[in-house]
């Protein structure tokens, strides 16, 4: 999720990954085949035998498949819908998904959801209910939100110990745990005691996973409510790093690489970041004496709005397609467990129940995330999300670049312009 920000001024680029996929992104039949075409977001989330079971199990049916990132997916796709050469799904993040939808260039699932679940309801029901909620507008969903995940936090606990502090509860907590690193000398020059992306080319996800776990809520059409004392209170903490000199003096320009790597390489005690990372985190530090996993933690006070964020990639269904019942085989065979836990155990954890089981047993780092990972609620979207991201990435560089200045006055300066999107 590196490097991506705006919809517009999106960079044209399609890559193609595996058999069939050809330039054109349109539906149709090959011979006596109905060829369903799917755009995915990252080449990981191809699954591993490239449709060889469901080929075998459908020979009526060939997919074709190619991979447009995810940063530029939604105007690639809007572009082709345009013009009637949109492949059958895309994948999207999940922030465009109502976006679509209003445009008339997704198609509401409803009806074909039904079938599934009468006809095959013990694969429909191993399916969380964000799996449909996350891709839908209005009540009704326009694809499958297969993969999902939230961002939790990871910590240096050999650090921790070393400094005898316990495992932060809340977000002041946080602050405390990277001020006794500092003082006590437990952290080098070139060492930080909180790591996050600053920089303007990082969509601010991060930011919003903490804003929600500080119990920061969102108007009903998706609009952030940052004159809140969630908001207050999350522009304050970013002030605090850079004020204190407890994050690193780049953030400015630290995209999430740039946070992961000081982690890894040793130079970070704590960073907000997601399943898919801790796995790479297990590769440079050893779990349990060196880093462990927590869930963000809410804000002193705002408890009881505290709220496990969670973001997902779906897969949305065009609004063209001209043979929606093998669209839906496509999203069942994607969801089924057999296929679904590699790529979840491999890339990015899935809405799939029984292969997050398997995925809790195999993985020691995920174990103890289960109850939270359930009750995880999607990161609400507007219809204009990419002016929505602007400012919030404006106002996350105003509380790193101003330590000083007055939180309430910035927070209800781009609460006024945030208003003026509805």
């Amino acid at each position: 999720m590196k490097k991506w920000f705006l919809f517009t001024g999106f960079i044209v680029l399609l890559l193609l990954v595996a058999c069939g996929g050809g330039d054109e992104g349109a539906s149709g039949s090959d011979g006596d085949q109905t060829v369903v075409n799917v755009w995915f977001g990252r080449e990981q989330f191809i699954p591993a035998d490239q449709f060889e079971r469901f080929h075998a199990d459908n020979p009526d049916i060939k997919v074709e498949w190619d991979v447009v990132p995810l940063e530029q997916a939604v105007a690639d796709y809007l572009r082709n819908h345009n013009t009637g050469n949109a492949p059958d799904v895309v994948q999207i993040f999940h922030e465009y998904s109502q976006t679509l939808a209003v445009q008339g260039a997704a198609l509401n699932m409803s009806e074909y959801y039904e079938k599934w679940k009468e006809e095959d309801p013990d694969s429909y029901n191993k399916l969380l209910p964000q799996a449909f909620e996350i891709p839908s507008y209005e009540g009704d969903p326009y694809g499958l939100a297969i993969h999902a995940a939230p961002f939790w936090m990871a910590y240096r606990t050999d650090w921790f110990e070393e400094a005898g502090i316990e495992k932060p509860e809340t977000w002041d907590d946080v602050l405390d745990a990277a001020r006794t690193l500092k003082n006590e000398g437990i952290l080098a020059n070139n060492q930080y005691g909180y790591a996050l992306p600053g920089d303007r080319t990082t969509v601010p996800l991060w930011f919003s996973s903490m804003f929600m776990s500080m119990g920061g809520q969102y108007t009903d059409s998706g609009l952030p409510i940052v004159d809140s004392d969630a908001g207050r209170y999350i522009v304050e903490f970013y002030q605090t790093l850079v004020r204190e000199g407890l994050t690193s003096p780049e953030v400015l320009s630290w995209d999430s690489g740039d946070m992961r790597g000081s982690f890894m390489s040793g130079n970070a005690a704590m960073l907000p970041e997601g399943f898919n990372m801790f796995a790479q985190f297990q590769n440079e530090l050893d779990f349990g004496t060196e880093w462990e996993g927590m869930v963000q933690p809410p804000r002193p006070g705002g408890e009881a709005d505290f709220r496990v964020n969670m973001f997902s990639w779906p897969m949305i269904v065009n609004s063209d397609t001209e043979h929606p019942e093998a669209v839906l085989k496509v999203l069942q065979y994607l969801s089924d467990a057999e296929i679904v836990e590699e790529v979840a155990i491999r890339y990015q954890p899935t809405t799939n129940i029984e292969v997050m089981e398997k995925y809790y047993e195999v993985n020691e780092w995920a174990q103890g995330f289960q109850d939270d990972f359930a009750s995880g609620v999607v990161l609400p979207s507007h219809l204009r999300q990419p002016e929505v991201y602007e400012l919030m990435t404006d106002l996350k560089q105003e509380a790193l670049s101003n330590p000083d200045r007055d939180p309430a006055e910035m927070v209800a300066e781009f609460q006024a312009k945030l208003d003026e999107l509805d």
